[in-house]
Formats: C-alpha cells, structure tokens, sequence
C-alpha cells in the first residue's frame, strides 16, 4: 500500500504544551506536518479526544497554540515511559502553517519520514 499522507512528517525539535483537561503538561514532539503532529505525552489521551497544542517560539516557529484531535494513542500500561500521541489538527491558523511549511520545506531542523513504513504497516 502506498503512501497516504498529503504532506511529508519531519522530525524535528521543539519545545510544546499541550493542554488535556485544565492542565497543561510539557512534552516532546516527535514529527509534525502541516496536517498533524505526533508526540510523547506523559499519560495516555483517548482517540477522538480534542487538546489545545501550544508550541513554544524557536528559530523556525512563532509561538503558536493549535487546536487537535487525538487520532492514535500508542502506550503500554506495565511501562512508565511516556505515551505516543498522533493528532489531527483542526483548521491549522495561517502562522502554524507557513512555519510547519519552512520546517518541512525549507532549511529548518528537520528529517523527511515518507519513507519509513508507517507502524501499522502503510
């Protein structure tokens, strides 16, 4: 099976909040695209569940908060290692895309993953 994504996911490095319930907690980012993001969240998040994504001001990103829905929560109850969160943004404001586009596209700190096989095989 081929491809599904519209746009490439790069890694990169960042630092970004994200709010689950009235608590906001610090976590990594793993990928992101101008369509979604992936993250290692400290406690697991249920599919479907929507959370406020605040990424903090770098070199390749304004300060920017982003609204998403929770699409895949990977985590494993007899370890304590964070969870990996896969998010759908929700209608992505214009600053969060043209810096997503710099960092997929352009010269930021990044490593294209279209070639990796997805973990569900894609």
């Amino acid at each position: 099976m081929g491809e599904q994504r519209n746009f490439p996911r790069s890694l990169v490095d960042l630092a970004v909040k994200i709010q689950i319930g009235d608590q906001w907690e610090v976590c990594k980012v793993i990928d992101l695209s101008v369509e979604g993001i992936s993250l290692e969240v400290e406690q697991p998040l249920k599919v479907g569940e929507l959370a406020t994504i605040e990424l903090e001001h770098s070199e390749w990103m304004k300060k920017n908060q982003v609204q998403a829905e929770v699409v895949r929560c990977d985590s494993n109850p007899a370890e304590t290692t964070p969870c990996h969160v896969v998010a759908r943004l929700i209608e992505p404001n214009d600053e969060y895309l043209m810096g997503a586009l710099a960092l997929v596209h352009g010269s930021g700190p990044k490593q294209d993953r279209r070639d990796e096989k997805r973990d569900d095989g894609r």
